[in-house]
């Protein structure tokens, strides 16, 4: 028994020994490549590289320097976080997750282009799919733990709102990129059982709007059915103009990123529509227009569910702002509440945008709402957008917050102050 202890011991002083070694490396690597920008890429390049001139080694040459590039710039800009968000158990698993992922992808660096570290490339990066699943809700979780910490302290939330934001709106665009890379290389060069027939990676060259509109409108029905017990129907409207001889619409696009739009923007209008008509019986149907110009592909979803006023509908990009009672945190990833964590609309125009393309909200308090889906219809046009982290990033992080330069500003609700006539003190 001493004996083993006492290699035990031993074990625990190497192993604390060489753990600051190790982090160092890690660090520095981590620093080096993040000096490096990403190469967005088009979906006609993608497209390309599918059907014409990919093959297995060049996107493993390629991606073995491009991810972690990405990863890196994402790790650096992680720890611009507040201190206090950083040490959250949520938040300190994410970190862990792309530290992992970033070591074991600059592991290949330095390794042959040969078909074992090839085959070994492809199962680390199913690795990382299968580790980064749940980013989005364990980072929002993070961010609920820090909140609840903080309480009501109203100078946390003005302090820390936009900073909130415009790191959650980079890291989450930078995870669509990441992930539409790796799942391009595993569905192009893996298993041929899993590939659609029709894709090419994720991208479809003829991906029919409509169909992947209704197939969405479909999805939420079944949730909302099994809420509401009924659920509103559907009129799809089509114009193809840049080709008027075709009934329908179809661009160069990857139809998952279109369906997770559309699917929670369905699941919104679905929502607001049967709490303002309860009555099954007679419930207003959703109204959908889909039109393609030569540089646009518009989605127009309009629901007379009851709209909201302006100073809500400001709030509905904000992440954690939801008009729903929060569910429960579920380990099973299947399990989709129809609404309440407060990311639908704001991931769902990171998706939009992340090609080029946008998401607008346009509600009329008493009647309901329009929310505009644009993509590009250009396949040259539709390009990556994604973060970098540089100078800009990091002036971004330490900016103090401006006070407002208006009398009485517009987003603040039954501000109090003096009347100059009266001496009295209001409320606005």
């Amino acid at each position: 028994m001493r004996l083993i202890n006492r290699t035990l011991a031993s074990h625990l002083r190497k192993s604390s020994q060489h753990r600051p070694k190790k982090n160092d490396s890690l660090r520095q690597m981590i620093e080096h490549y993040s000096r490096f920008s990403p190469s967005p890429l088009s979906l006609r390049q993608f497209l390309d590289f599918a059907q014409k001139t990919g093959d297995e080694k060049t996107s493993f040459s390629w991606l073995r320097q491009e991810l972690p590039t990405r990863l890196a710039n994402m790790v650096k800009e992680m720890n611009r976080l507040p201190d206090e968000l950083l040490v959250m158990p949520s938040t300190k698993l994410v970190t862990s997750w792309y530290n992992t992922s970033f070591e074991e992808v600059i592991d290949f660096d330095k390794n042959k282009t040969d078909a074992k570290n090839i085959e070994r490339f492809h199962k680390v990066l199913q690795g990382i799919i299968q580790r980064h699943r749940n980013v989005v809700e364990t980072m929002a979780h993070g961010i609920m733990e820090w909140k609840e910490k903080c309480g009501n302290d109203q100078s946390f939330h003005q302090t820390y709102q936009d900073k909130i934001q415009y790191f959650l709106d980079r890291f989450y665009t930078s995870r669509i990129g990441i992930r539409i890379l790796i799942n391009q290389h595993i569905l192009l060069f893996g298993d041929s059982a899993v590939r659609h027939p029709n894709l090419y990676g994720t991208i479809d060259p003829n991906c029919d709007v409509p169909l992947v509109v209704e197939d969405a409108f479909t999805t939420a029905k079944f949730l909302c059915e099994q809420y509401y017990m009924g659920s509103p129907e559907v009129n799809v409207h089509v114009h193809n103009v840049s080709d008027k001889e075709k009934d329908s619409v179809t661009i160069i696009y990857a139809p998952s990123h279109l369906h997770h739009i559309c699917f929670e923007l369905f699941k919104n209008a679905m929502r607001a529509t049967m709490e303002r008509h309860p009555d099954v019986v007679d419930v207003p149907p959703i109204n959908v227009w889909i039109t393609k110009g030569g540089s646009d592909c518009s989605i127009k979803i309009s629901d007379a569910g009851g709209g909201a006023a302006r100073q809500m509908t400001t709030r509905w990009f904000e992440y954690l702002y939801s008009t729903a009672p929060r569910p429960p945190r579920s380990e099973d990833a299947r399990v989709t509440p129809l609404a309440g964590y407060g990311y639908g609309l704001p991931i769902s125009r990171l998706y939009a945008r992340y090609l080029g393309g946008d998401l607008q909200v346009q509600s009329m308090e008493g009647y309901g709402t329009d929310a505009y889906i644009y993509l590009k219809s250009l396949s040259t046009a539709a390009v990556e957008t994604v973060p970098v982290f540089n100078a800009t990033t990091t002036e971004q992080y330490r900016r103090p917050m401006l006070t407002g330069d208006w009398v009485v500003p517009a987003n603040q609700k039954h501000k109090q102050f003096m009347n100059p006539f009266n001496g009295k003190t209001c409320k606005h």
